[in-house]
């Protein structure tokens, strides 16, 4: 079915770039809609756990709060509230820069590691399920072409 059909439009899309930004922009409001309805039933949002993967699997195991914005798909103004959230929650902690005390780096507490314990084999099987009906070779080709269309974006 194609996107005329799902949306129920009355008029066939009138060119195919626009059909394609279309079926783009659809996709993510239907990963955004799946997100929600997943950690719904957790203690954390999706941001909060786009944080705490970021410090699992940073190589520093903390981070400033500059370099999560960076990493993450959230405003920069956002991730104070994100990380006042999940420090509450006991899942970061935040800590002094060893040399510059205007930075604050943030770290992930037991807690929070203990979280994602039990949430990364649930995210993935969902992540895996959405994307079975593509081999391996149709994945790599459409990460190149979404990054091709941000870079020319970026323009």
């Amino acid at each position: 079915m194609g996107l005329k059909e799902e949306l129920g439009l009355d008029q066939p899309i009138e060119t195919i770039e626009h059909e394609c930004l279309l079926n783009i922009v659809y996709t993510g409001t239907i990963f955004s809609k799946l997100s929600y309805k997943f950690f719904s039933k957790t203690d954390i949002t999706d941001a909060q756990f786009n944080v705490l993967m970021q410090l699992k699997y940073s190589k520093q195991q903390k981070l400033s709060q500059v370099d999560l914005s960076k990493r993450l798909f959230v405003n920069r103004a956002d991730v104070t509230g994100l990380i006042d959230r999940l420090e509450k929650g006991g899942f970061v902690k935040r800590g002094n820069h060893p040399t510059d005390r205007r930075i604050n780096l943030i770290a992930i507490t037991s807690k929070g590691l203990e979280l994602l314990e039990h949430l990364e084999p649930e995210y993935f099987k969902e992540v895996n399920r959405i994307f079975s009906n593509f081999g391996k070779k149709d994945i790599k080709d459409l990460i190149n072409n979404l990054e091709k269309i941000r870079l020319q974006a970026a323009k």
